[in-house]
């Protein structure tokens, strides 16, 4: 059995960035609809927001070339 990581053509890797990234949005979006909820201004709930996609996005890339996917 090889033991040499799959390569995946670069159309696929960008489909899993992109889903990454779709994936931040949406929980930027749970996060400032929250914070708003929560009685936060408009831009307090933006910055949030900014702040869950920016914490998400690294996550999400690292766990996919964890997994081998990028």
């Amino acid at each position: 059995m090889s033991t040499q990581p799959v390569s995946h053509p670069p159309m696929v890797r960008a489909l899993w960035v992109l889903v990454a990234v779709l994936f931040s949005v949406l929980v930027a979006l749970v996060a400032g609809i929250l914070s708003g909820a929560a009685g936060s201004s408009f831009p307090e709930a933006v910055l949030h927001a900014g702040g869950a996609f920016a914490a998400t996005l690294p996550l999400c890339l690292t766990v996919l070339s964890a997994l081998g996917a990028l």
